[in-house]
């Protein structure tokens, strides 16, 4: 009888050992596919501003920057823990207009690196490491 018992215990612990594994593997999926989706938009996003206006044309700059700065809000639904709550606190940063990203000496601007460099440590405690472009931050010295 207590042998059976043991046998008992011992499989209900294994099934929650494997039950759990696959659980954090989902989440490790779910936080590579958001940590890999964010480097490609924040790379994306930062090319954009680091090209500029074309043909001094601010206003379809500034359009196309607010639509690839929509991009990041829907990438902390799809994480889990450390990953989500980074990409929260940088979505919740951003500021309605793209232009104060891009003003010499923009806290938004700052914050938006910082938050990104944050997003970047989540990431990689997760277990997806992610490099991404630098964020051409303007200052006056």
């Amino acid at each position: 009888m207590m042998t059976a018992a043991f046998a008992l215990t011992a499989l209900v612990g294994l099934s929650a050992c494997s039950s759990g594994d696959s659980g954090s593997s989902d989440d490790s999926s779910e936080n590579a596919t958001a940590c890999t989706d964010f480097e490609t938009t924040y790379d994306q996003f930062t090319a954009l501003v680091k090209a500029g206006p074309a043909d001094t044309d601010v206003q379809t700059w500034t359009d196309a920057k607010t639509a690839e700065m929509q991009k990041f809000q829907p990438l902390a639904d799809t994480a889990t823990g450390d990953v989500a709550s980074s990409l929260s606190t940088l979505i919740g940063a951003l500021p309605a207009d793209s232009l104060e990203l891009t003003e010499p000496d923009s806290s938004s601007g700052q914050a938006f690196v910082d938050n990104s460099a944050a997003v970047v440590d989540a990431c990689s405690a997760a277990g997806t490491a992610i490099t991404l472009d630098e964020f051409p931050l303007v200052t006056f010295n």
